[in-house]
């Protein structure tokens, strides 16, 4: 069995104002999947040019999101390792203490959901309907009690957990979840779940 990696709890300013980008949640993506990489490795995944990553590289590092783990030579020049840590964000303290920067995270995270959703409506492979389907864009607004809301926290965990890094097979796919009370200052105790799901291209 795999060594689970350990979790690295954030809630500074600094760590989610380095998260608050689409292009740094999409490296820490990628590294996370692919496990310990260099930048040339990252770049040809991510599909960009090496030169462009250093720079968020860099902030990621300083925020301690991503380490380096050492070097290795290939084709005669020496090559950093990148890591990324298991992230996990933490929302009481983050909502107390950086609001703004908590929400400008879930921003980058739906940004990226929609360029990806974009990307794949374009394109006529990808299956929209039947059990195989590749696509969702989905809202539904509802009333949870507290043993329904309960259920749908398992369910998300559940669906979080089934696109866990690990394994080098399948097809890449990443799920972005948004759950939120709606309006409750203003009407009542309704709450709505909000789904996306992004294809990684």
């Amino acid at each position: 069995m795999a060594k689970r990696e350990p979790v690295y709890t954030i809630y500074g300013k600094k760590e989610l104002r380095a998260l608050a980008s689409s292009a740094r949640q999409e490296i820490i993506d990628v590294l996370a999947q692919m496990g310990t990489v260099s930048v040339p490795e990252l770049a040809q995944a991510l599909g960009r040019p090496p030169d462009t990553l250093y720079y968020h590289l860099r902030i990621l590092q300083k925020a301690g999101l991503v380490e380096t783990v050492g070097s290795r030579v290939r084709d005669g020049r020496a090559e950093t390792l990148y890591h990324a840590r298991n992230l996990n964000i933490d929302y009481d303290t983050s909502r107390r203490k950086n609001q703004k920067d908590l929400v400008a995270v879930a921003t980058s995270m739906l940004r990226l959901g929609i360029r990806d959703f974009a990307d794949a409506v374009r394109d006529t492979e990808i299956v929209v309907e039947g059990p195989r389907r590749e696509l969702w864009s989905a809202r539904k607004t509802g009333r949870l009690t507290n043993k329904d809301l309960a259920r749908v926290n398992r369910l998300i965990k559940e669906l979080l957990d089934s696109a866990s890094p690990g394994s080098e097979q399948g097809q890449l796919y990443a799920v972005t979840v948004l759950l939120t009370p709606v309006n409750r200052l203003h009407r009542g105790p309704e709450a709505g779940v909000r789904q996306r799901t992004r294809k990684v291209r």
